[in-house]
């Protein structure tokens, strides 16, 4: 099943239609009839009046000169009143026909694509996707949903490509996406995506510090086996980088490998033997695991190298250790 996190950006796109001078003169001329349904369809549909609203501009449809691009704008338009009036089927029909008239209007495409993932129509949604991105293959919002879509298929490479590829052409989805409010949050995007998931792509050359980093993203993001790669990687080259064992330890606790976890921070701590957060983090394995005296040992540690976080001191007051 596919759930709301599908629904990237899942707010409906509507466009503005752009007036021509000619609405300056009498509203008599019969020519721009059609724009003047339109326009007063807009105004109903913000004030909330749906019914009314799709009755302009199924008129503005029908007095025939209107453009096809600002067919398809009304016809977009149209299908979301649709959509907020639980018509499916028409709303299905009007982005359609929209995306027929002006193949590269991608409010159109978000829209009936959004409509087919609520149905958990996949196979569909991926089609028009497709279809869409070859004609705006630069549309990050378009690649993004795309990139989520395989991301949920397991189609990891195809999923990376698309996501990165998206915050690489508008870094400000990024920030959408991390909003509180965003289904999002902590599932495929967070700060580290954000900041680090293409740092690879952009430094030349790539720094060690940039593969942990993506790693990182990556952890958080689902893509274990990548995030695993990446540190293994920094390994290779720097033996000796506790920021990479820490990393690589965290990411086989999520993958449910603890031995080799518990082994991955014991040389993390090997190279930062006063690095509380190794500890803690140690610690929390430990504590998963149900072995709470090697889990007491090590947030004792923690805390004793950093009285001041907070977070220390709560797991040990949480084992009875501390009041």
């Amino acid at each position: 099943m596919i759930s709301d996190r599908h629904m990237a950006l899942k707010f409906l796109k509507t466009s503005a239609l752009a007036f021509s001078i000619i609405l300056l003169i009498a509203p008599t001329v019969t020519s721009a009839d059609g724009i003047l349904f339109a326009r007063t369809a807009q105004e109903e549909q913000n004030n909330g009046n749906l019914e009314l609203a799709i009755e302009y501009y199924t008129q503005a449809l029908q007095e025939g000169d209107l453009s096809k691009k600002h067919q398809a704008y009304v016809l977009n338009n149209r299908g979301t009143l649709f959509l907020d009036l639980n018509r499916p089927l028409e709303a299905e029909q009007d982005f359609i026909r929209s995306t027929e008239l002006l193949p590269n209007y991608s409010d159109a495409y978000f829209n009936l694509t959004s409509l087919y993932l609520a149905q958990e129509r996949n196979d569909d949604a991926l089609s028009w996707l497709n279809k869409a991105l070859t004609e705006i293959p630069e549309d990050a919002e378009l690649l993004l949903k795309r990139g989520v879509l395989y991301r949920e298929q397991n189609e990891i490479e195809a999923a990376l490509q698309d996501v990165s590829q998206a915050i690489l052409i508008n870094p400000e989805l990024g920030k959408i996406l991390i909003n509180e409010s965003n289904v999002y949050l902590g599932t495929y995007i967070d700060y580290a995506t954000i900041d680090h998931f293409i740092t690879i792509l952009s430094e030349e050359p790539p720094s060690l510090d940039a593969y942990i980093k993506r790693a990182k993203a990556y952890l958080s993001t689902g893509f274990l086996e990548q995030a695993l790669a990446d540190v293994e990687y920094v390994i290779e080259l720097e033996p000796k980088s506790f920021d990479a064992y820490e990393a690589k330890a965290i990411i086989l606790f999520s993958q449910g490998a603890y031995d080799k976890a518990i082994r991955a921070f014991d040389l993390a701590l090997h190279y930062a033997p006063n690095n509380p957060e190794i500890f803690y983090n140690r610690g929390r394995l430990y504590k998963s695991l149900g072995d709470n005296n090697n889990a007491s040992f090590d947030f004792q540690m923690a805390y004793s190298i950093n009285r001041q976080e907070k977070k220390y001191r709560k797991e040990l007051k949480e084992l009875g250790l501390v009041k």
